[in-house]
């Protein structure tokens, strides 16, 4: 059994380590019909029950998503929309104590043996970096999910993470103006990179309501916001930047170095080679209207395309099919990273003060949010959890029973040890491609003075409120406790 490292460095003590719940939140669903893979929105419901026993429900309508999730639909990922009674508006909610919105994702995590990769990338991403300006939600860049048991129309379908949406709300662009002629006033823009609504992606063009764009040759994209006003108006900053952008001045002067910087870390540092080209990231726009020649910087900020990343479950050595696993991952060298940057980053990857800034960021989230001590402790922290609530049990019970099933370990302390091992030597090969040479000094000593006051369990998983009173082998920290 796992310790939450996580924990320790919040400053928590032992007795909150074992006072954390037992249980996974519980979302139940409901619509007519059954799961299909290429399923439309379909009108419903959701009973959500939290840890403390507190309910929310709400109409609903549901839809499957992902591409590589439609392959799984033992386990499918889903769309959820929160309703009014009538079905005709959209219904916020503040779901687990996340942020109110309608829009919410279901994900299955089919791939991902470990089932929190997403999860915990996410979690990385949103400690080290932020958006470059303020918003009501602190400048957060990336989802925020909260794992939870899913049941569909009464049928268990086991651990899911209940995870909010990229949109307009969270990264603050501007809406979209009706103007007193009848003409839309497109401001804010968000595009997302990949997409499966154009079929043939040889040749640049829509597809027939203009909500997806091939720009080149196998570079597609959606256009989030604003859909509903689709059209050059909205794809010509998108187009100008990828046609036309491809130097290091334009890339400067349009891009925010540290973001992108800061992505190029977490692809780096977490290996993730399925969003490393023209898929799973967005760029937006706050307002497209505004001068990226203003003397106001606020303004000519305004006008500069921001990086976000997304759908980030083959982080950590993982792959797309689910195929590596049991200390067989994927090992993607540095130096095939950085010679095959996508664009932007691609027109800078040669430039000074880029790599200045890189090497600079990568000093500040090894220590930080990139620590292997830190990362530890979120895997950990998951680990525990859904041992400890019995839903790692039930779900891998449930799918050894079936003739289809998703990826998934039985042994996942086991897993998340060599994941760990894993990140141990990519973070010494990122210090090695940076020139960083104190290694992995400060990360050892982080569990010598926890051990003194580390909780105990038993093999069982039973956290103990003192040290053992009877002979047996326990667990603390990371290591067997005999007692004798």
């Amino acid at each position: 059994m796992r310790v939450l490292f996580g924990f320790l460095f919040l400053g928590l003590n032992v007795i909150s380590l074992c006072a954390e719940t037992d249980m996974l939140p519980v979302l139940r669903i409901f619509f007519d019909g059954k799961i299909e893979k290429s399923m439309e929105y379909v009108n419903g419901s959701m009973h959500l029950t939290d840890t403390d026993g507190s309910v929310v429900e709400l109409p609903a309508k549901f839809k499957t998503r992902g591409a590589t999730a439609s392959q799984y639909m033992m386990k499918p990922s889903l769309n959820m929309k929160l309703r009014t009674l009538d079905f005709t508006e959209e219904a916020d909610s503040a779901l687990l104590g996340m942020r109110s919105c309608s829009s919410w994702i279901l994900d299955a995590m089919a791939i991902d043996r470990i089932c929190m990769r997403n999860r915990v990338a996410f979690d990385i991403w949103n400690e080290f970096s932020r958006l470059p300006y303020d918003t009501e939600f602190d400048g957060r860049n990336g989802t925020e999910g909260r794992f939870i048991e899913l049941y569909i129309n009464g049928q268990y379908y086991g651990i899911y993470c209940l995870t909010d949406r990229i949109n307009r709300k969270l990264l603050d662009l501007k809406k979209a103006q009706k103007l007193e002629d009848g003409s839309t006033n497109i401001r804010g823009t968000l595009y997302k990179n990949g997409t499966n609504d154009i079929a043939n992606q040889n040749e640049p063009g829509y597809n027939e309501d203009s909500t997806a764009c091939v720009i080149e040759w196998h570079n597609a994209w959606e256009l989030s916001y604003p859909e509903d006003y689709a059209g050059l108006q909205a794809w010509q900053p998108l187009q100008d930047a990828i046609l036309n952008g491809h130097t290091k001045d334009y890339v400067k002067q349009y891009f925010f170095l540290q973001n992108l910087a800061d992505y190029q870390i977490l692809i780096m540092a977490l290996s993730i080679g399925d969003n490393w080209g023209n898929k799973n990231r967005f760029l937006s726009v706050r307002n497209i209207k505004k001068d990226i020649n203003s003397p106001n910087p606020t303004d000519a900020n305004r006008r500069r395309f921001v990086i976000t990343p997304w759908d980030l479950d083959t982080s950590f050595g993982g792959h797309y099919a689910g195929d590596y696993f049991d200390g067989n991952y994927s090992d993607w060298p540095l130096s095939d990273v950085t010679q095959n940057s996508p664009y932007p980053i691609s027109s800078v990857s040669g430039d000074s003060e880029y790599l200045g800034i890189l090497k600079q960021r990568w000093i500040e989230g090894r220590k930080g949010a990139f620590s292997p001590s830190s990362i530890n402790g979120k895997l950990e922290r998951y680990c525990n959890l859904f041992i400890r609530s019995g839903a790692w049990q039930r779900m891998t019970d449930y799918f050894d029973g079936q003739e289809s099933r998703p990826k998934y370990v039985l042994d996942l302390n086991r897993e998340i040890t060599l994941v760990e091992q894993w990140y141990e030597t990519r973070f010494l090969e990122m210090d090695a491609y940076f020139g960083i040479s104190d290694g992995m000094d400060d990360i050892n000593d982080v569990y010598k003075p926890y051990m003194d006051y580390a909780p105990v369990y038993t093999l069982s998983g039973i956290c103990l409120s003192g040290k053992p009173a009877k002979k047996g082998i326990y667990i603390q920290g990371r290591k067997g406790l005999v007692v004798k």
